[in-house]
């Protein structure tokens, strides 16, 4: 290649990163002003302020960095990132959502938690911070609204990962009154200790003026006359509820959590004054500890 002809090759590539970044800075100006349009409907309950934002115009997913968010109550938070991946904006309420927020932390003070700052404070927790993940959708037809992920990652604190389903939800009436008649279908949750169980049994005995060892000594007895007058009830998903608790507060690692009804099971029950352990029947909780680690 002659001198000439790689200096032309030169800025033609040149001018096409020129443009191309060009285009990336204008891009990033419009994904901004829409950011900034779309928080400004809600100005009067929170305030944002970021770093700058990205939509993909070819999946439409939208990225936001170094958000500064402070609400009209007082309380305020710092995120690294929100990233919606996909968003129904067809729909006032939208019929499915799939998006994560990194890098949440919020201050323990009193303007955030009320009185649990103080409880936090106890257990040691200057901040709180996490991750956030949701992934969800909702059919009009079956009306079935279908949570196929709900995570939260915190660190020092636990990991909890969730989904379930629901039947004869409306998503066409006003705020949650299209929850009146819902069914709980099925569901699972998993729940990964960290630090937090151990801290508050240790923060438990604090208070009681006790060692810890004796605090849970104390709790896993109360807990076994629990699971005892269950068995004595017949109610087997009560029984199986306290034993593994038990074994979970011996060494907090791994709770599951399972719900599977023999039928739907309208979510109304939760308030109609039945017994914890009648609602672990009726609803087919059942509970399993630390299932990794067996052998």
């Amino acid at each position: 290649m002659s001198g000439k002809s790689f200096l032309k090759l030169f800025l033609v590539l040149a001018l096409l990163a020129a443009a191309a970044a060009g285009g990336y800075f204008k891009l990033e100006e419009f994904s901004a002003a829409k950011v900034r349009e779309a928080v400004a409907r809600h100005d009067d309950l929170l305030q944002v302020d970021f770093e700058r934002a990205l939509i993909n115009p070819l999946d439409e997913s939208l990225h936001v960095w170094g958000l500064d968010c402070r609400f009209a109550t007082g309380a305020c938070c710092t995120v690294r990132k929100v990233e919606v991946e996909s968003f129904d904006r067809k729909h006032s309420v939208p019929r499915f959502f799939r998006g994560r927020v990194q890098g949440v932390s919020i201050p323990v003070e009193f303007v955030n938690f009320g009185t649990l700052a103080r409880d936090f404070r106890d257990l040691g927790y200057e901040k709180l911070d996490f991750d956030l993940f949701a992934d969800y959708s909702y059919e009009d037809e079956t009306k079935r609204l279908t949570v196929k992920s709900i995570n939260f990652d915190g660190a020092d604190l636990c990991r909890v990962s969730a989904g379930f389903s629901l039947g004869d939800v409306s998503l066409r009436g006003p705020g949650i009154s299209g929850f009146i008649g819902t069914s709980m279908l099925d569901g699972s949750l998993v729940w990964q200790d960290l630090s937090l169980t151990e801290k508050l049994v240790a923060l438990s005995a604090h208070v009681e003026g006790v060692p810890p060892d004796s605090y849970r000594k104390s709790l896993l007895e109360s807990l076994q006359l629990d699971m005892q007058q269950a068995r004595s009830l017949g109610n087997g998903y009560a029984e199986n509820f306290y034993g593994e608790l038990m074994k979970f507060i011996e060494k907090p690692e791994r709770l599951v959590v399972r719900v599977e009804p023999t039928e739907p099971v309208p979510l109304l029950y939760m308030f109609m004054g039945r017994s914890f352990e009648e609602l672990l029947d009726l609803y087919g909780i059942t509970v399993e500890a630390n299932f990794y680690s067996r052998k």
